[in-house]
């Protein structure tokens, strides 16, 4: 996940900022029918009945390193994580984030099956700063690629080093 648009401040330079900015997003995923609407700290249950798994993951590849790219680029590293997500076999449907004020949508992919440990290096390849990673019928976590800070005791987050 990236911080651009309303979370312009949220950037690597102030990870904490940025895990606030990525847990208060909304989370949509398509899996038939209305999206299904989810955040950090949630459990799931919807979304685990219409894709079931025993682990699951939001992933993109848009904005790498958390800074603002154009639309061309984003499509072009979209394209590669699709390539790659095909790659491991798990189903994966199109999700998207976006900003609790509406300012920033960004797309990426409901993965089901993929471990967390998986999923973190796929995001790390991609050069994200946080993926959402959980297991079926527990809360959604933010997992932060990168060296926890200090005063970065946030709520369903971990720091992945």
């Amino acid at each position: 996940m990236s911080g651009n648009g309303t979370q312009d401040d949220a950037r690597q330079d102030d990870p904490v900022a940025l895990a606030r900015a990525f847990a208060s997003a909304r989370y949509h995923a398509e899996l038939g029918g209305e999206p299904l609407d989810f955040g950090v700290g949630e459990c799931v249950p919807e979304i685990e009945e219409r894709l079931p798994a025993s682990e699951y993951a939001f992933i993109t590849a848009w904005n790498p390193d958390a800074e603002s790219q154009p639309l061309v680029e984003n499509t072009r590293s979209d394209d590669a994580l699709v390539a790659r997500l095909d790659a491991t076999g798990a189903p994966y449907r199109r999700t998207w984030a976006q900003a609790p004020d509406g300012g920033h949508r960004e797309a990426g992919w409901l993965v089901a099956g993929l471990t967390a440990e998986r999923a973190d290096a796929i995001g790390r390849d991609f050069a994200q700063a946080g993926i959402l990673a959980w297991r079926a019928a527990e809360p959604v976590r933010l997992h932060m690629l990168m060296p926890r800070p200090d005063g970065a005791d946030l709520p369903h987050v971990d720091w992945i080093e």
